[in-house]
């Protein structure tokens, strides 16, 4: 696959001197942050095998996602990539192939597709994929944005079969929202996000949040992970 570069409103006049600004200013404020390439922000794979907390699916849920790797649809926004795993919480935390995951987000303008006056039969920003053998569904997608009064969030379903296992959702820390939404054009405008991810009404004070660390290549690819515990009838 194809790693896009970060599209930003100020790069239409050098798209690379534009690209290459952001990189060296994304790398400098995740080195301030403590988030050094290859290096995790939080723990994400439990100490222990639990069960992955469950939480609503929210009024943006759309069934019909297209089973897609690559759900940015040209969404301007900072490059992530999203590898979610599930394992089985009974089972000392095997690994579950053939699991289908659903993840869904907003972009950087807060907004999710299939809502809105002419967005009704956009699907950015959704999309579906088998966990493999190892329970693992990868995702290309873009950092989330943000609307009020929500923190910045992913959502996810797992379904085994027509079975639904589990529907949640996912964070980051509030340190690194700071960093990508302060530094990157596309979020710019709105800012960050008033209320801490420990403040969201949903996420309650143990939001399940993902571990991140920075690409070591030259793309700025952040790269985000958490594993999902499930139950298995």
């Amino acid at each position: 696959m194809t790693v896009r570069p970060a599209i930003g409103a100020d790069s239409a006049a050098d798209p690379d001197a534009a690209r290459r600004r952001f990189l060296h200013e994304l790398g400098g404020l995740l080195a301030a942050a403590g988030i050094a390439p290859g290096a995790a922000t939080a723990a994400a794979t439990p100490a222990a095998c639990l069960l992955t907390p469950a939480a609503t699916e929210g009024p943006f849920y759309l069934d019909d996602a297209l089973v897609r790797d690559d759900i940015r649809d040209d969404r301007p926004g900072q490059p992530l990539r999203l590898r979610i795993r599930v394992v089985d919480a009974g089972r000392g935390c095997a690994p579950v192939p053939g699991a289908l995951v659903s993840i869904w987000h907003c972009d950087a303008d807060g907004s999710y597709s299939g809502e809105g006056r002419g967005n009704r039969q956009a699907r950015f920003l959704r999309g579906v994929q088998p966990t493999s053998r190892d329970g693992v569904a990868t995702f290309m997608s873009i950092y989330p944005g943000w609307y009020a009064p929500r923190a910045i969030h992913i959502h996810f379903k797992v379904l085994l079969g027509r079975s639904e296992a589990l529907t949640s959702q996912l964070y980051f820390s509030d340190t690194l929202n700071r960093e990508v939404l302060g530094s990157h054009p596309a979020y710019r405008a709105r800012g960050v996000p008033s209320r801490a991810t420990a403040q969201d009404p949903i996420a309650g004070s143990h939001p399940n949040q993902m571990r991140v660390r920075q690409a070591a290549d030259a793309t700025g690819l952040l790269e985000a992970e958490f594993t999902v515990g499930i139950a298995r009838t």
